[in-house]
């Protein structure tokens, strides 16, 4: 089996740190794409219902306020995304995210999670960082599905082992 993986380096605490993402098996990648897909039509739908008054549930805060969408021409945002995320699709997601992370220590790779459980606790209570590598792992889940990408473009700075 192919694993294909990518390092990237992260500043916590002022100091530098190497971590390993590991490319998600393609169930994974489209569980990630199927969500931004959602994401897509509701803030289409948002647009839509902006002119008529009307508001959707995915338009309100909390406070039951309708929130205004950007202009057609914007794109939606990762906070777009994460709050338009349940707290168990959100948790499902950073979770599956964060299992296909390792933390690079001297003794060797150490994965960031193990199923629910933290392999590397002394992220449990980083959400900055955790936040930042969940996005990263996104983002090189699903590079090369839009634009001119796709199987035939290798990954970028990636390596390979069999």
């Amino acid at each position: 089996m192919r694993i294909v993986t990518k390092d990237i380096t992260l500043t916590i605490d002022g100091n530098q740190q190497g971590f390993r993402l590991t490319k998600p098996d393609a169930f994974s990648g489209v569980d990630i794409l199927r969500l931004l897909l959602r994401l897509q039509d509701q803030w289409e739908s948002a647009e839509r219902n902006v002119g008529d008054g009307s508001v959707v549930p995915h338009t309100c805060n909390k406070q039951n306020r309708p929130l205004v969408p950007p202009s057609p021409r914007s794109a939606p945002s990762v906070l777009d995304l994460i709050t338009s995320l349940s707290g168990d699709e959100l948790r499902s997601v950073m979770t599956s995210c964060l299992n296909h992370v390792s933390v690079l220590l001297p003794a060797g790779p150490n994965p960031i999670m193990s199923g629910s459980e933290w392999g590397y606790p002394e992220l449990k209570h980083d959400t900055v960082s955790c936040m930042k590598l969940v996005l990263e792992e996104i983002a090189w889940a699903l590079e090369g599905f839009f634009g001119d990408g796709g199987r035939n473009t290798p990954p970028a700075d990636a390596t390979t082992s069999p």
